[in-house]
């Protein structure tokens, strides 16, 4: 796999795979939708293959670095944090 590719696999997890799980969770929470382990499983491989192959990469390539924006990450963590003080209110 070449720098391109790792990229590519960092942006699906960070600019799709997170906001699809998170969105899940409100649903979850809203009661849209119900809890399934499939649909679990299916996000928790997206994300173990999604951090794995770039931490190998990086082992392999010390040089490579993966920026995003902070502007999204201050956003993502503050949702976070909203979704879990209401799991925790709840």
């Amino acid at each position: 796999m070449n720098e391109k590719h790792i990229t590519l696999c960092n942006k699906l997890v960070y600019y799709f795979v997170a906001p699809c799980l998170l969105l899940y969770f409100i649903s979850i929470d809203s009661g849209i939708i119900t809890c399934s382990f499939s649909v679990l499983a299916v996000f928790g491989l997206a994300i173990l293959l999604g951090v794995g192959i770039p931490a190998i990469y990086k082992k392999r390539n010390p040089d490579y670095k993966f920026n995003i924006s902070s502007k999204y990450a201050n956003a993502m963590a503050i949702l976070v944090i909203l979704e879990l003080t209401y799991n925790m209110s709840k």
